[in-house]
């Protein structure tokens, strides 16, 4: 159960402004426990639906708000914003939530999978319209959804990462860059060549588009780990380039089973610009300066 002092780091802003009170942590308690002992061995309002659709795209915290009385069917969002509690003489409890996407699925297509701490939040006792909700945990039911006829069959961005590419035969920006991912993804390349040395890094598994010009890749992700010098020299692994600030040497580990590529580097310097020009030139060909020439 929660203190006065435990609930405070959850709600920083609203304490500063408001003050939490010790009529705030009842609160919070009381919904809480009510959520916690409302949990069963169907699906409740207020569970979590680890959501994958059809098309491989995945959500570990869609948000059960309902049921159809008529159908019966689990209605969700499968992108909500954090869930208002409420409690009334008139409607009892309830949540609320700004939707984002919704649907709904037959309770049988629901697989039990365990269960995970959720956030919630709650009017405290100012209602001023600023800043007046109070953060939370309480611990749900967790359902797994895999959407029937996947479009690539297992795949999904709950263990790859993926783009749509597509394929622009004159650019009308006269760039001179033919392939494009998803919007804001910041991947173009000028040329096929360009586009495979990304997919053979990434490991990527392509798949046909909805037209000639579009295909869809799934592909490994990555994560970024900035260590000294003395470390990096230390790390037996094969050496790459990445950009940061300009072209850099790396290195790389593959984990093939959570296709995952952890990357790590030693600066933000961008040196190779400077030093090789083209980074195909300095993949693993060239040695690395030594330390005093780089930042």
């Amino acid at each position: 159960m929660y203190t006065l002092e435990s609930l405070k780091p959850l709600n920083a802003v609203f304490d500063s402004i408001h003050r939490l009170e010790q009529d705030d942590v009842e609160m919070v308690n009381n919904y809480v426990m009510l959520i916690e002992s409302t949990r069963s061995e169907k699906p409740c309002s207020g569970d979590i639906i680890e959501y994958t659709d059809e098309y491989g795209h995945y959500n570990q915290s869609a948000h059960i708000h309902g049921f159809d009385a008529v159908t019966g069917r689990v209605g969700f969002y499968t992108f909500p914003f954090g869930p208002f509690v409420f409690h009334d003489d008139e409607q009892g409890f309830r949540f609320e939530s700004i939707p984002g996407s919704h649907a709904s699925v037959d309770f049988a297509s629901l697989t039990y999978v365990g269960k995970r701490e959720k956030s919630f939040k709650a009017f405290g006792h100012c209602f001023l319209p600023a800043h007046s909700a109070i953060y939370f945990y309480a611990l749900v039911n967790v359902w797994e959804y895999i959407a029937p006829n996947q479009e690539h069959p297992g795949y999904s961005t709950k263990d790859w990462g993926k783009q749509y590419i597509t394929y622009v035969e004159k650019p009308d920006d006269g760039s001179g860059y033919h392939y494009y991912g998803n919007f804001n993804s910041g991947l173009v390349f000028k040329n096929a060549a360009e586009l495979q040395r990304w997919k053979a890094t990434y490991k990527a598994v392509e798949f046909p588009g909805g037209s000639p010009n579009h295909f869809v890749l799934f592909h490994y992700r990555e994560i970024d780990k900035l260590v000294s010098r003395e470390e990096w020299d230390a790390l037996d692994l094969p050496l790459d380039t990445r950009f940061v600030n300009g072209i850099i040497h790396v290195k790389v580990a593959y984990d093939d089973d959570a296709h995952m590529i952890t990357v790590y580097r030693f600066t933000n310097s961008g040196y190779l610009d400077k030093w090789f020009g083209e980074y195909e030139r300095a993949k693993g060909t060239v040695l690395v300066p030594p330390r005093s020439e780089i930042k």
